[in-house]
């Protein structure tokens, strides 16, 4: 891999005048977001009853009528194909020529240990990085920390992750230091970052929340020991195993506990929250499934050994690995609820998090090979041996990134395992990689984090579009009004 510089993301959406047509207003909810996203468009100052065609850059996407008073409303889907960055949104009246723009941001953000609460280590949106150029991936920037190799959080134009001295904040574009916080004790943890507040727990006996520009303590709880989990943030709450041996839930806003659970062991996994449950699992050799709202104990599944492997859901299933060399699919709804639906066996212990992508697990063992199962059955599809203990995956547009401990990094078709770009970061453990805005960050144990970047790092040197001059923009006749 090679050595190179990557620009930094784009400001804040923010609505775009120009002094001939700057009568007329328009706004977008939300302002930002993922491509294949709909947004709300809203406008004002146009033609009473008058159709107006709305662009997004220089493409005529939809055709809306405004209201008798010149108002205008409707909605335009981002397309999933829209890159990284500011993209300008633009609405001009067919009679009037009035016409107003608003700065749309793209953007694929990575916010938990598993991208979403659901646990699947799958950016669905990346379309940056493909099969095709993932071959080009050259380091950007490192920074040296002493990360324990979590996996970092990427959101508004930062890198955040947890060190020995801390939570430390990165600029997304240089890997510059933006803050330093809670610097006197150590984080095992994987930050998320909710709501520009990021959760995460440490050595000491407490939870945090911070914030997430500033790095100012919000809040902090007490709890009953240090936390190595990972916190998953759903519906206003946190959840997250401890060295207590107990499952928290606490509210985001304030951190009051509202409720915990006692497992036989100490609990390490990150949780997986969807359709009101929470899956964990404990170092006593099982994986729960409690009630999102109260903790109570819907059902639980025993293995041959300690969970230690954050759980993934998809499709009614969650998938997981143990100790005892396997890996787990069990039905997480329906009449067999809590019951196995199969199971695979390796060579090692599977103490890693599994990845779900397009029908696929992708897990590591400790046999030094990478595993890809079919999620329904759990047949095998491919594996591909390292020279290392292998980590935790991440996939994102056909790619499964994964390391293994002997400093290997890979990057490989997700369909049939061919290694597609590979790098060495020395010999030491690489936490879970993670994919956003066309960038892959990992971080290496009591090591650099890393930014990987096209072309050696120059592909994501995007120089900014200016916005079209509504003037040179030509409606397509072909449109339907949208009602």
């Amino acid at each position: 891999m090679r050595c190179s510089t990557l620009s930094g993301m784009a400001a804040a959406a923010m609505a775009v005048a120009g002094p001939a047509w700057a009568q007329s207003t328009l706004t977008a909810a939300p302002g930002s977001g993922h491509p294949s996203i709909a947004t709300t468009v809203s406008g004002s100052g146009f033609g009473n009853s008058e159709a107006v065609d709305l662009y997004l850059d220089t493409t005529d996407e939809e055709l809306l009528v405004t209201s008798p008073t010149g108002t205008l409303k409707g909605s335009l889907t981002i397309p999933s194909s829209a890159q990284p960055g500011t993209h300008y949104i633009t609405a001009i009246g067919r009679r009037s020529g009035d016409a107003a723009q608003y700065a749309f941001y793209v953007t694929t953000p990575w916010v938990e240990h598993g991208y979403g609460a659901a646990g699947l280590k799958w950016n669905p949106y990346e379309n940056t990085i493909n099969t095709g150029n993932v071959g080009t991936l050259g380091t950007q920037w490192d920074v040296t920390n002493p990360s324990f190799g979590g996996t970092p959080a990427v959101t508004s134009g930062r890198v955040i992750v947890g060190t020995e001295a801390g939570v430390q904040a990165y600029a997304a574009s240089t890997g510059a230091v933006v803050w330093s916080s809670e610097t006197s004790q150590a984080f095992y943890a994987s930050p998320a970052v909710v709501g520009n507040v990021v959760y995460i727990g440490g050595s000491s006996p407490n939870f945090y929340a911070l914030s997430a520009t500033t790095g100012a303590q919000l809040w902090d709880t007490p709890i009953g020991g240090a936390t190595i989990s990972s916190a998953v943030v759903a519906n206003g709450v946190v959840y997250f195993g401890c060295n207590d041996n107990k499952v928290y839930a606490l509210q985001a806003s304030t951190g009051t506990i509202l409720w915990t659970y006692a497992t036989g062991g100490v609990v390490e996994p990150s949780p997986a929250v969807v359709g009101g449950v929470v899956y964990i699992g404990s170092a006593d050799d099982k994986l729960y499934a409690l009630n999102a709202a109260t903790g109570s104990l819907i059902w639980s599944y025993a293995t041959g050994g300690a969970v230690e492997s954050s759980p993934a859901v998809s499709n009614g299933v969650v998938y997981f690995g143990s100790d005892d060399a396997k890996v787990y699919a069990i039905r997480a709804k329906g009449p067999d609820t809590g019951s196995l639906l199969w199971s695979y066996t390796t060579g090692g212990a599977v103490f890693e998090d599994p990845a779900v992508a397009n029908g696929t697990v992708l897990v590591g063992s400790l046999d030094k090979n990478m595993y890809a199962l079919n999620a329904r059955t759990g047949a095998l599809q491919w594996d591909f041996a390292t020279q290392g203990i292998v980590g935790t995956a991440a996939v994102a547009n056909g790619v499964v990134y994964f390391s293994a401990r002997d400093g290997s990094f890979y990057a490989a078709n997700a369909v049939n395992g061919a290694v597609l770009a590979s790098g060495q970061f020395g010999n030491t453990y690489l936490g879970g990689p993670v994919v956003s805005d066309g960038v892959v960050y990992v971080s290496q144990n009591f090591g650099d984090t890393f930014a990987l970047t096209l072309d050696g790092g120059s592909g994501s040197a995007r120089v900014p579009t200016p916005p079209p001059v509504p003037a040179a923009l030509h409606p397509d006749l072909k449109l339907k009004v949208t009602r």
